[in-house]
C-alpha cells in the first residue's frame, strides 16, 4: 500500500510513498489545557472553537532509503518544513486538504537508519482549519 502527499499549490508537485506501519494513530484530538493547581485541583482551558482537531502521526518502520529521501527532501524543498498547505491521501484513499508538517515535533530530523539503508521515524502533520 501507498500514501500520496500532494501541494495544494501547485498540484503538480507530489510524492507517493510506502504506507507508514500499523497500528494506525486516528489523530483526533480536541485543543485543551489541563494543569494542576498547587492545593491539588485541576484547571482546564478550552482552547478550541466547538471543532476537534486532526492531527496525525505517520510512523515509519524500516523505509526504504529511496522512500526517505523522497520525504526528507519534499518536506525541506517542496513544503519549505511548515510553510506550505499539502493534501495527504491515506492508505484508505481519503483525502486530508489543508494539512501541514509539524516541524516543532522530532520530525523528519529524528529518523534513525538501521542495517541496509532502511529508515524509521514519525512525523505529525495537522489540519490547517483556517485555511
Amino acid at each position: 500500500m501507498a500514501l500520496t502527499i500532494t501541494l495544494a499549490v501547485p498540484a503538480a508537485n507530489s510524492i507517493t510513498i510506502t504506507s507508514p506501519r500499523f497500528p494506525e494513530h486516528p489523530g483526533e484530538v480536541y485543543p485543551m489545557l489541563v494543569g494542576r493547581t498547587t492545593g491539588g485541583g485541576h484547571k482546564v482551558a478550552d482552547l478550541g472553537d466547538g471543532t476537534e482537531w486532526e492531527e496525525v502521526v505517520l510512523a515509519f518502520d524500516r523505509m526504504t532509503n529511496a522512500d526517505y529521501i523522497l520525504l526528507r527532501d519534499f518536506i525541506q524543498d517542496d513544503l519549505t518544513w511548515s510553510t506550505t498547505l499539502f493534501t495527504y491521501t491515506d492508505t484508505n484513499a481519503v483525502a486530508h486538504t489543508n494539512m501541514r508538517y509539524m516541524n516543532n515535533q522530532p520530525g523528519i530530523g529524528a529518523f534513525q537508519s538501521s542495517q541496509g539503508g532502511r529508515w524509521s521515524g514519525e512525523i505529525l502533520i495537522s489540519k490547517d482549519k483556517t485555511a
